[in-house]
């Protein structure tokens, strides 16, 4: 039942992904340009997170946002499968001071 919860969940993010010119674009931001984001929403075994460098705060500020938040309050398993600490994406666009955001 698990692998299956697994299975359904991959599903939705696929689904709630396009695909551009061969690229996976999630929530207005191309997959690969989120990798810098990394390393300041995976868990650091019990160390403080790692402040976001300047290129993930740039790709957040044209991320939608709102996707992004009701994925991690939708599938927050997903999340950890992808070794994403929910709590950590959701302080990012806080960390990135992006005041027009209001939150999840």
């Amino acid at each position: 039942m698990k692998s299956l919860m697994i299975i359904v969940m991959a599903i939705a993010l696929l689904a709630s992904a396009s695909v551009v010119r061969g690229s996976i674009e999630i929530c207005n931001v191309d997959k690969d340009d989120l990798m810098p984001c990394m390393p300041a929403v995976t868990d650091s075994n019990g160390q403080p997170p790692v402040q976001p460098v300047q290129a993930c705060c740039a790709v957040l500020s044209t991320a939608n946002l709102t996707c992004f938040c009701e994925m991690g309050n939708k599938y927050p398993s997903l999340l950890h499968m992808f070794g994403i600490d929910p709590h950590l994406a959701k302080a990012l666009p806080g960390e990135c001071k992006l005041n027009s955001f209001t939150g999840c």
